[in-house]
């Protein structure tokens, strides 16, 4: 596994040959101040990862380092925390956006799962997305698998599993974490 972030508290949870990389933003204050990924008390990555059949029985936040047990690696493309997207810039973004590609080239996961529609955006709009069919460039991010690759590798959108994203419901979200399970669980 990679060492932790020097600024963020944050280790970065990655093997070679994980089946899905799950990409956050950037780390909240909450999860910064405790040291472990998605630790709000809103936070529903956890219960999701569970209810959707990803992992066999229930984590917590602080069990974030068993993750790669699972074949799933965790890592945030900012590893500043922040108290929300709003206090990140342009060069946090670019800076993060190589940083991942160096991440994705080096462990080579089966699938990268962004967690959020604003990260999509940002990565999948970026001249170092590879297109794989002739989906036109103004087509709006939809969640589920993307007709892009970031480093050749297929991406999935999730919606942020943070309570404060009221746009989708927790059954919408399980029901796309659900379709993560073929990538997670190859038969």
């Amino acid at each position: 596994m990679s060492a932790s972030h020097p600024h963020s508290g944050l280790p970065d949870y990655l093997a070679p040959g994980l089946s899905i990389l799950f990409v956050g933003i950037n780390p909240g204050l909450r999860s910064a101040e405790v040291g472990h990924h998605y630790a709000g008390s809103s936070n529903r990555f956890w219960k999701l990862l569970v209810d959707a059949g990803l992992i066999p029985s229930a984590l917590t936040y602080q069990d974030d380092w068993r993750l790669p047990d699972f074949g799933y690696g965790l890592t945030n493309l900012i590893t500043r925390p922040t108290a929300g997207i709003q206090d990140l810039g342009k060069k946090d973004f670019l800076q993060g956006h190589e940083a991942l590609l160096t991440k994705i080239s080096t462990y080579q996961p089966r699938l990268v799962a962004l967690l959020g529609i604003t990260i999509a955006r940002m990565l999948l709009s970026s001249k170092k997305a590879t297109r794989v069919n002739q989906r036109s460039l103004e087509d709006p991010i939809q969640v589920g698998l993307q007709s892009l690759t970031l480093g050749g590798v297929p991406v999935w959108v999730l919606p942020n599993p943070s309570g404060r994203n009221a746009h989708y419901s927790y059954q919408q979200m399980k029901v796309l974490y659900c379709g993560l399970k073929n990538w997670g669980h190859p038969s």
